[in-house]
């Protein structure tokens, strides 16, 4: 039979120290003899779990104020490389709560929760720890170590001191659990063997107030530290030290309770993603869903066949719309491109139609429309040049609007021509509504430039948003690649209509090969 396992996915480079709790204190080993560790439930009780350790020396500070200004943390010592300090410690929550992160994802079997503390029968003067409750066994993310502080000061927490015990329980228990009160005199047996033992107490304390030799080198009686009944009969199922396992590295192997592999490329390419945090805590990405919903699927019946039929609550954007980008949670900048760049482009994609590939596009649709980038490159450098400077201020947009904590590169960066009578019907970038592998699920985020006017409809439509973005001369929308940005196209009319699409990946080996100067180096 396999063990029950607690699994640490490793989120941080560096994450603090996780190791089996320690019966010792420090509290108690001031006792005379260290007789407080002569009371075993106490002792039991600081060993169940494992602990989480601080790795350097830091400081909180609170002034009494309830907002989170008012309360600061300060490492004493540099920490580590791969956990810095201000990803480990901060003040989120305001009301004098400092939040430590764990630096890793937890997992249990199913119906197993994890309950986090702070270290059992340990406590501290002027902060408490808050104990929480998490349903480990099936949460994507990461959750939080809470310390509030109970007066105005400074509190410091040294090197390898415990912030935080984890202890696995059984999930949604007590709700089974009936409690009833009954006189003592209910169950017999038990009145007697409790009387047993208050008499057999009473006894010793009298001898030992007598100095009776025998008692004086007992010292103690250990009925229950031994797991004896007052009588002397051995008690049942009885445990006097637990000492844990200690956590063991199994990085490189397959966890044991990893989901199933078929799993959709959606959700796989999330659980890689988890392993580095890849945006600022609070980013806005945080904060976005990009599984599929019912808006979504509701949304999208209304773009049928490139006819957009709106809701009542459609939301339509104009360039001459008097509104603040960071109302959006996309990218959306009129005029990124000027009217001169924008015809440096026109032109460009003109005189190269004829590289417009045919051959080798497996999709009718995009067979004649599509310009590469490389192809630009060899035959106008000037347009080529443009088109790379434009990526560079796009990976700069998406760095600063989505609070990106490592670098963003352009994939797949193209001028596409659409004809009259084409559209587009709503999807992700890097999903599909089936669940079933994406061929790009690597694609982060992605973008659109309109290069031209004079056509009509080629709206975007974001069924999730139920919103509308006309397309104008140098506008820029940039978005994610997930279901919270899902987009459409509308049927264009008229004349052609031109865009410069490109995508955006964390991952630098999907990185456009031209764009960076690369060539063929990487495959």
């Amino acid at each position: 039979m396999t063990a029950p396992r607690l699994e640490a996915f490793r989120i941080a480079r560096d994450p603090p120290a996780l190791v089996p709790c320690t019966q010792e204190r420090a509290w108690m080993d001031v006792f005379t003899d260290r007789h407080a560790y002569r009371c075993l439930p106490l002792s039991i009780a600081n060993t169940h779990g494992w602990e989480l350790l601080v790795p350097a020396p830091f400081e909180v500070e609170w002034n009494g104020g309830q907002a989170i200004a008012d309360l600061t943390v300060r490492a004493i010592e540099p920490f580590p490389e791969g956990l810095p300090f201000e990803h480990f410690a901060m003040s989120n929550f305001a009301r004098g709560i400092v939040t430590l992160h764990t630096g890793y994802l937890f997992r249990t079997p199913p119906g197993w929760n994890l309950l986090t503390t702070g270290a059992f029968n340990e406590p501290r003067k002027g902060i408490q720890a808050l104990t929480g409750i998490i349903e480990s066994d099936w949460l994507p993310y990461t959750f939080t170590m809470n310390w509030q502080m109970m007066e105005p000061g400074v509190v410091r927490f040294e090197r390898d001191e415990v912030f935080c015990t984890v202890m696995p329980i059984p999930k949604n228990y007590l709700e089974q659990w009936e409690v009833a009160v009954h006189n003592l005199s209910d169950d017999t047996v038990l009145l007697v063997e409790q009387d047993q033992f208050r008499k057999s107490r009473s006894e010793f304390r009298k001898r030992m107030d007598d100095k009776d030799p025998e008692a004086l080198k007992q010292a103690w009686q250990k009925h229950y530290f031994i797991g004896q009944f007052p009588d002397g009969t051995a008690g049942v199922d009885h445990v006097n030290k637990l000492r844990l396992n200690p956590p063991v590295d199994r990085r490189g192997t397959r966890p044991l309770l990893a989901k199933n592999e078929s799993a959709s490329a959606e959700v796989s390419d999330l659980l890689r993603r988890a392993t580095i945090q890849q945006w600022r805590r609070d980013s806005l990405l945080d904060r976005l869903d990009h599984q599929q919903d019912d808006a979504n699927r509701t949304g999208r019946q209304r773009l049928r066949d490139g006819v957009l039929t709106p809701s009542p609550a459609t939301v339509r954007i104009t360039a001459d719309l008097d509104l603040d980008p960071e109302a959006l949670d996309f990218i959306w900048e009129p005029n990124f491109l000027t009217p001169a760049e924008c015809a440096l482009l026109m032109e460009t994609a003109d005189a190269l139609a004829g590289k417009q590939r045919v051959e080798g596009v497996p999709d009718e649709f995009w067979k004649g429309r599509i310009l590469q980038f490389g192809d630009v490159l060899l035959d106008r450098p000037g347009a080529a040049a443009l088109m790379r400077d434009a990526q560079r201020r796009v990976t700069e947009r998406l760095r600063k609007f989505y609070e990106l904590t490592v670098p963003v590169f352009a994939d797949c960066v193209q001028l596409v021509r659409w004809r009259p009578g084409m559209s587009m019907p709503t999807h992700a970038d890097r999903a599909n509504a089936s669940g079933s592998p994406h061929a790009f699920a690597y694609r982060d985020f992605g973008s659109i430039v309109y290069i031209n006017e004079g056509y009509e409809g080629g709206e975007l439509y974001l069924p999730r948003l139920d919103l509308v973005i006309e397309p104008s001369l140098g506008t820029l929308v940039a978005f994610t690649g997930g279901w919270h940005h899902e987009h459409g196209v509308t049927r264009v009319t008229g004349q052609d209509r031109l865009t410069m699409p490109a995508f955006y990946t964390f991952d630098p080996s999907r990185r456009e090969r031209d764009m960076y100067g690369l060539g063929a180096q990487i495959a």
